[in-house]
């Protein structure tokens, strides 16, 4: 048992040696500078659109607590998500997931509870496409999809 053991010991190391010298010759021909950390970029903010007759479908009130990192990831994702459904509803056709601050979202949407600072959203569409909107995108309205008049 010993004698299989050993050569079988001796052959796993020298593959780790040689597939970890392939590993890190392929990243050095590949090009990569990995000598500075990847810089984030900045979240863009969007100041929601108040336009009588129309709504925006909010998809996330978040807490200021939560990092940029996390937000981006939220908001990439409901990008390339609405743009996957774009086919189920025209009106999803050319839309991106949008940002906006507390501040600077429309009146009537801003909840009363202050922990939420950001909002994620779609549109402005015509108030009454809206709610089919959130079916479009295979999400539960009123609970991660809010078609909300931005003026009542």
């Amino acid at each position: 048992m010993v004698w299989v053991a050993v050569p079988l010991a001796v052959g796993i190391g020298i593959g780790m040696l040689i597939g970890g010298n392939l590993q890190s010759q392929s990243r050095q021909n590949a090009g990569d500078a990995t000598t500075s950390p990847a810089v984030p970029d900045q979240l863009e903010y969007t100041d929601m659109p108040c336009d009588p007759g129309s709504s925006v479908l909010v998809l996330h009130s978040l807490e200021g607590a939560m990092p940029d990192s996390e937000v981006r990831v939220l908001l990439d994702y409901e990008t390339m998500w609405v743009r996957h459904r774009e086919s189920a509803n025209p009106a999803l056709r050319g839309q991106t997931a949008l940002l906006s601050r507390r501040d600077d979202v429309c009146p009537v949407i801003v909840p009363e509870d202050s922990r939420f600072t950001q909002f994620i959203w779609l549109g402005p569409f015509p108030s009454d496409t809206a709610p089919a909107l959130c079916e479009a995108l295979f999400k539960v309205t009123g609970k991660n999809c809010i078609p909300a008049q931005v003026v009542r």
